[in-house]
C-alpha cells in the first residue's frame, strides 16, 4: 500500500471515527432566510399563513445506509484511483443527508406559493469528491391555474401574471361527509365496486383525521392520513381567522402542514419556523418580478 493510500485512508478513517459533519451547502439551505425575509417592508401586505418545513428522504435503505454506501463508495473510488497513480480529492465534510429538503410556503385565503429547495449527494468517479445536485424553484397556484418558477435558471412559465394571482377567487368550501352518510356508503361497498373503492378511500384518509393532536411551534395541529401516502400522516395547523387556499375543503381551520411522516417513502419534513394571520410582502408571491427572468405567461384564468 502507497503512502498516499494510507494517507488518504486515514483521512477517510478519521471523518468516520468523528463523526458527520453538516456539508456548507446543507448549512446554507438550512440557514437561509424565508423568501419573505429578504423583500424589505416595502410593497402591499398580504395576510397570509406561512410555514417552513425541513427534512429528508425516507425509504429503502434508510438514510443512515445511504450514508454508509456514500462512505463505501468513496473509499473504492480512492483505492481505484491509488492502483492507478491517480489523485484524489475525498470529502472533509459529509452531509448528514444524501437527500434533503426545504419548503416555504406562504398561503393566503385565495393563493399559495411554495417555494422549494433540494440538495442530492453523489459520487464524482473521477476524483472521488461529493457531487451536489442543487434545485430551487417555487409554484405559485390558485383558481386562475399554476406559474412554475426555476429560481436557479430564471424562468417562469404558466399563470404568471404582474399581481401573482391576488384577484383570484377562493376555494369553495363545501361541507364533509356526515358519519351516518359515511356509513350507508360502507354498507353499499358490498355490492357496489365503484362504493366499495370509495369506502376504501375513506378508511384508509378518514376526513376527521385519526383523532390525534399535537402542538408543533406553539400552533395545535390535527393528525391527519396523508392524501399522497396511505402509510403517512400529515399534521395540519388549527386556529387562524381563514383556511389556508390549500385546505381540504371541508375545514375551516388555517390547514397548514406543520408535520409530515412519509413513514416508508418520501420526505419526513418537520417545520422550524411558522405563523398564522402574520402580514407579509406581497412581492413574495411574485419572485418572477425581480428581474432576469424569462417569462412565459400562458395567461390567468378568471
Amino acid at each position: 500500500m502507497n503512502t498516499l493510500f494510507r494517507l488518504l485512508l486515514v483521512c477517510l478513517c478519521a471523518v468516520s471515527l468523528t463523526g458527520r459533519a453538516s456539508t456548507q451547502a446543507e448549512e446554507d439551505m438550512t440557514r437561509a432566510p424565508m423568501p419573505h425575509a429578504q423583500l424589505g417592508a416595502q410593497g402591499t401586505p398580504v395576510k397570509v399563513h406561512l410555514v417552513s418545513l425541513q427534512g429528508y428522504l425516507v425509504g429503502r435503505p434508510d438514510n443512515a445506509a445511504r450514508l454508509a454506501m456514500l462512505h463505501a463508495e468513496v473509499e473504492d473510488c480512492v483505492r481505484r484511483n491509488s492502483a492507478a497513480g491517480m489523485p484524489s480529492n475525498p470529502p472533509r465534510a459529509w452531509p448528514d443527508h444524501i437527500d434533503s429538503q426545504r419548503s416555504d410556503v406562504y398561503s393566503a385565503i385565495n393563493r399559495t406559493i411554495h417555494y422549494t429547495s433540494a440538495l442530492t449527494y453523489g459520487v464524482n468517479q473521477r476524483d472521488c469528491s461529493l457531487i451536489e445536485t442543487r434545485l430551487s424553484g417555487a409554484s405559485l397556484f390558485s383558481s386562475q391555474g399554476i406559474c412554475d418558477i426555476d429560481l436557479l435558471k430564471k424562468t417562469a412559465h404558466g399563470a404568471c401574471d404582474a399581481t401573482g394571482q391576488a384577484s383570484a377567487r377562493p376555494p369553495i368550501r363545501r361541507p364533509g361527509l356526515s358519519a351516518g352518510q359515511i356509513a350507508a356508503i360502507q354498507r353499499d361497498a358490498a355490492s357496489n365496486p365503484s362504493m366499495a373503492a370509495l369506502a376504501e378511500a375513506i378508511r384508509t384518509n378518514p376526513p376527521s383525521g385519526t383523532g390525534e393532536r399535537k402542538t408543533i411551534l406553539g400552533i395545535e395541529c390535527e393528525v391527519r392520513k396523508s392524501p399522497l401516502n396511505p402509510d403517512g400522516t400529515v399534521c395540519l395547523s388549527r386556529g387562524g381567522t381563514f383556511p389556508a387556499s390549500t385546505s381540504p375543503s371541508t375545514t375551516q381551520q388555517s390547514a397548514m402542514t406543520l408535520e409530515e411522516d412519509s413513514a416508508t417513502s418520501g420526505f419526513k419534513l418537520q417545520a422550524t419556523s411558522a405563523k398564522l394571520d402574520t402580514l407579509v410582502n406581497g412581492a413574495v408571491f411574485t419572485p418572477y418580478l425581480a428581474g432576469g427572468f424569462r417569462i412565459t405567461n400562458t395567461g390567468v384564468r378568471p
